[in-house]
């Protein structure tokens, strides 16, 4: 391991609009960042993406990273990257790239949240809280008909399960991103996918970070990430896994 991969301050310091962003997520589980990723690299991703599903014959991709370099631009992504510091700290890892295309009549998705672990009254050691940060990027306009990204504000700090199925909840959020847009939430948090019956598929890109001392759910392994873990940049390494021990 390269010590110079390894950050030499833990918390960043952040000016008061981030501050307020950090208090909004904290509270509320999710922020919609505005212009989180350059226009010009939306038709390559389109591109790419629907060529890895027409491949594979699959349409949620894992270890997205290892497809093609044109989504590489994702994994530090300025705008995401500092919001996603600003509330885990400098010492972060990748959990986990993938992509979903959710095919031209899909029904409704079920209430979930992205890991087994139930919450406490009492929070957790240390603060440890959020665990894990997902980034969503909306390669297309979320309508009423494609499917709004659905989530229950606040519901991260809720000590029970999400229900069965996808009852309505009187204060959840229909989000309609539109592409360009990246929306950031807390992996406990009560979210979903709603229906699709526009008849023309709805394609998404998923970073999910966590502390760098967690363990991740993808292997990072493969060609493409071992060499960028090798030879990309201090911060792409650290991301990467680059410290292999603590």
């Amino acid at each position: 391991m390269k010590r110079t991969i390894v950050p030499t301050v833990m918390n960043p310091s952040l000016d008061p609009a981030l501050e307020a962003e950090v208090a909004f997520f904290k509270k509320w589980g999710y922020l919609i960042v505005e212009d989180a990723l350059d226009a010009s690299l939306l038709p390559s991703l389109r591109r790419v993406l629907d060529a890895t599903v027409e491949r594979d014959g699959k349409e949620f991709v894992h270890q997205l990273l290892e497809e093609d370099d044109a989504f590489v631009p994702l994994l530090d992504n300025p705008p995401i990257l500092t919001r996603i510091k600003a509330l885990l700290g400098n010492c972060i890892q990748l959990h986990s790239a993938t992509a979903r295309v959710t095919s031209e009549v899909t029904p409704d998705q079920s209430w979930h949240r992205d890991g087994p672990w139930p919450m406490d009254p009492d929070g957790t050691p240390y603060g440890s809280l959020p665990g894990q940060i997902n980034c969503a990027y909306f390669l297309d306009e979320l309508t009423e008909e494609s499917g709004a990204f659905v989530i229950v504000p606040g519901s991260h700090r809720s000590l029970f399960r999400p229900p069965e199925g996808h009852p309505r909840f009187p204060d959840e959020l229909r989000i309609l991103a539109r592409p360009g847009q990246a929306v950031m939430f807390d992996g406990w948090i009560y979210h979903r996918g709603a229906a699709n019956t526009t008849g023309v598929s709805r394609r998404a890109c998923l970073m999910c970070y966590q502390n760098a001392w967690m363990k991740s759910r993808e292997p990072f392994d493969g060609p493409r990430v071992t060499a960028l873990r090798e030879t990309g940049t201090p911060e792409q390494q650290l991301l990467l896994g680059g410290v292999t021990r603590w």
